[in-house]
């Protein structure tokens, strides 16, 4: 009888058994919810805080707050910024833009005028959208700074992208890109951005008048009445062009060469060509632009060769010319220095 009544039972244990084991997992859960610690999502820090976070950027952090764009670039955005390290504003000291070459000189800028100067280069820095590297594209991009007059190109920068390696205005390296932040993306770059100011005949006319004097040939060539629409090509802003600029000496060599005396000796029909051998017209072309092979003028190709860590350019026939210095900017064109003229 006790075995029988054990296994009648035995169904109502196996139903008790498995409602305690059920609770037991059900406490168990709501135990572990009630525990959970919740973690909020991490709020981003927009491009004012991550620069001032990063002891690189302390010059800029510097630049930023006396140009009082802080509250701008801290907005909404969104915004990208060729960001200078501290060692590309270095670059400047004992230039006439000494004053933003370091913390401590920028906190002692006082003058009205300096502060509108610095306003305008850091906005020239600055892209009105956001742009990662992966999707930056080779030509000119518009930035944050306002043009100085109408149809003066001096707001434009111009990007080159060589594989994986981003160039800005011919010269100046994307040392780190990608820096994440709520309101845009900061790219570090290794020297300070200064907007163009003159033209291409304005860059030969003052170099002409500086002391020392450079270009003073060149100039006394372009302002030969046969060169006339090329003068006038070099001063228009609404010119778009890349001139080889033959020094003094380079001039001299090829008056050697040409068994004359001076620049107005040479027949017009002559200079007009050399000259021409000199342009192109189908836009800036850039240090980092230059590949080896042929770039078209207005009077046929000159050659491009790597020489070092640079380039020569030759014309078709005489000396191939060094490009040093490269990437003057002017705000219709670019001007590359050569140390031979460039003949047909």
């Amino acid at each position: 009888m006790k075995i029988n009544n054990f296994f009648q039972t035995l169904p109502m244990y196996r139903a008790l058994r498995l409602l305690t084991v059920g609770l037991f997992i059900g406490l168990s859960a709501t135990s572990c919810d009630d525990d959970e610690v919740i973690i909020p999502p991490v709020t981003q820090q927009n491009i004012v805080q991550v620069a001032q976070s990063n002891a690189d950027f302390s010059v800029l952090v510097a630049a930023v707050t006396k140009a009082d764009l802080a509250t701008t670039l801290s907005g909404a955005g969104p915004f990208t910024v060729f960001a200078p390290n501290n060692a590309a504003f270095a670059k400047l000291a004992g230039g006439p833009l000494d004053a933003f070459s370091s913390v401590a000189k920028i906190n002692a800028v006082t003058d009205a005028s300096q502060i509108a100067a610095l306003r305008g280069v850091l906005l020239y820095h600055v892209l009105p959208s956001n742009v990662m590297a992966s999707n930056i594209a080779t030509g000119a991009s518009t930035t944050a700074r306002p043009a100085s007059a109408s149809g003066v190109n001096d707001n434009s920068i111009y990007l080159t992208k060589t594989g994986s390696n981003v160039f800005i205005n011919g010269a100046t390296s994307v040392v780190t890109a990608d820096i994440s932040a709520s309101n845009g993306t900061i790219h570090a770059i290794d020297n300070v951005l200064l907007p163009p100011s003159q033209t291409i005949a304005g860059i030969v006319q003052s170099s002409a008048a500086a002391s020392p004097a450079q270009f003073t040939q060149l100039l006394r060539a372009l302002q030969r009445p046969a060169a006339q629409a090329l003068l006038a090509a070099a001063a228009s802003n609404s010119s778009n062009i890349t001139v080889f600029a033959p020094t003094d000496a380079a001039f001299q060599a090829a008056l050697t060469a040409l068994n004359l005396q001076n620049v107005d000796q040479i027949p017009d029909a002559t200079l007009v060509a050399i000259l021409q051998k000199h342009i192109v017209s189908s836009g800036r072309v850039f240090s980092s632009d230059l590949v080896p092979g042929n770039v078209a003028t207005l009077n046929g190709n000159v050659t491009i060769a790597a020489s070092g860590t640079g380039f020569t350019v030759r014309g078709g026939s005489g000396t191939a010319a060094n490009i040093t210095p490269a990437n003057i900017l002017a705000t219709n064109g670019v001007v590359h220095v050569i140390n031979q003229v460039l003949l047909p």
